[in-house]
């Protein structure tokens, strides 16, 4: 009993079992959602939520990409002086969207991304906050709350007809209910005596400006294809394609979650073989879960989903094949970032976003929703080398020993899962 208490308490293991559990409900929360919204209306939201994924990164500064560094560097409590700082960013935009809102006639879309680019960006510094500070606890509540989440859209399903309005307030009600949780465990820290916001913040905006640059480049490497899209093909045929991005995206949940633990790690002292190890196990995990799309995507897709939504397929196939090269830009982007390396990534991301652009310009009018699939792995691809020569050639760890798990690995699993975790 003892052995499977302390796996249940590891942050490694639960960081995981918690995304795994989110990639399990999440999937039925999106065969729901699509069989709920339809098409249309799904292209409609996936278009709403490509441009709030992008204002939020813009507006929030880079700002939480500076809480490891300074935590690991400072001697004073920063964790007040970020709570007071989202504060002041959540009452200062939320003003500005109001304004807006009062005085332009605006179509429903700019209307939502107006009310939502505030909250999500308050609730990406409290939740990034909450993962350095406490990863296992946090593991927990996002369990419950993507639970939740799915019990919400099926109630909604049995008793509400499908709009646009209840399709905005599904894909978001997932993060302002984390922002709710997590102000509520911090919120005597908003209290706590601390340095003025008026020396922090030049600190903080000075060195986020890159890892936001960084973050938005990453952002936009698979967001721009849903951007570039609309307009140039129907909302049903976006509405398809985001399916098919949303399947490929619950597999980029495994490298997100040894991500976070990962930057956490880093934050209190471990060094670039973290990441190298990290990216072992995020590809081994992430080989099988390919394997098992590949062999079963199509009949579950066309059960799952319906007729409607069976072009999903083709795309999810096409993006799978630049899986693995995520999986290296994303967490070495991350470690670039924990070790004050941003300007480095932001040039890197930008090459690869650049290569997006132009490949979707190219093959979104020959090929469509497939087109803009192809464009996006080409990108992942450019990144993937980028920062796998730059990895190599700074900290010495050889391409060879970033593949999969081997029996050294093994052994530190055991190891790590025989320890309580500190987290």
């Amino acid at each position: 009993m003892s052995g499977i208490k302390k796996f249940f308490t590891n942050a490694y293991s639960l960081s995981v079992i918690s995304k795994v559990f989110g990639v399990v409900v999440g999937l039925v929360f999106t065969i729901f959602q699509s069989r709920y919204l339809g098409a249309e209306i799904k292209g409609q939201v996936a278009t709403v939520n490509s441009i709030v994924s992008i204002t939020s990164i813009v507006f929030g500064l880079g700002i939480y990409h500076a809480y490891p560094y300074f935590k690991r560097n400072s001697d004073v409590d920063i964790m007040p002086i970020f709570m007071k700082l989202s504060l002041l960013l959540l009452l200062f935009y939320g003003a500005i969207s109001a304004a807006a809102i009062a005085v332009m006639d605006l179509p429903a879309k700019y209307i939502a991304v107006l009310i939502l680019t505030p909250l999500l960006t308050y609730d990406k510094i409290v939740s990034y906050i909450t993962l350095i500070e406490v990863p296992n606890k946090r593991s927990v509540s996002d369990m419950a709350v993507v639970f939740a989440e799915l019990v919400i859209l099926v109630i909604l399903w049995i008793t509400a007809k499908p709009t646009f309005v209840i399709g905005v307030f599904v894909i978001t009600i997932k993060d302002v209910a984390k922002a709710l949780i997590y102000t509520g465990w911090w919120r005597k820290r908003f209290f706590v005596p601390s340095e003025s916001l008026k020396i922090w913040i030049p600190k903080l905006v000075k060195f986020g400006f890159f890892p936001m640059l960084s973050l938005l480049m990453t952002t936009l490497n698979y967001r721009v294809d849903v951007l570039m899209l609309n307009g140039r093909v129907a909302d049903a045929a976006i509405g398809v394609y985001s399916v098919g991005v949303l399947l490929a995206e619950r597999i980029w949940m495994i490298p997100d979650a040894m991500k976070g633990v990962m930057v956490s790690n880093i934050a209190k002292g471990k060094d670039a073989r973290e990441t190298a190890y990290v990216i072992r196990i995020s590809n081994t995990v992430c080989l099988v879960i390919v394997l098992g799309i590949i062999a079963l995507g199509k009949p579950f897709i066309d059960f799952a989903f319906g007729s409607e939504f069976s072009g999903a397929y083709q795309v999810t196939l096409i993006l799978l094949a630049g899986v693995f090269s995520m999986i290296y830009y994303k967490l070495i982007a991350s470690y670039n970032i924990a070790m004050g390396k941003q300007v480095v990534s932001f040039v890197l991301l930008g090459i690869g976003v650049l290569s997006n652009v132009v490949a979707n310009l190219i093959l979104i009018p020959i090929s469509g929703i497939y087109g803009a699939g192809l464009a996006s792995v080409i990108s992942y691809a450019v990144c993937s080398v980028l920062f796998i020569v730059y990895f190599c050639r700074t900290t010495g760890i050889p391409f060879r020993t970033m593949l999969f798990i081997d029996k050294a690995d093994y052994r530190k699993l055991r190891k790590k899962l025989s320890k309580k975790s500190k987290a």
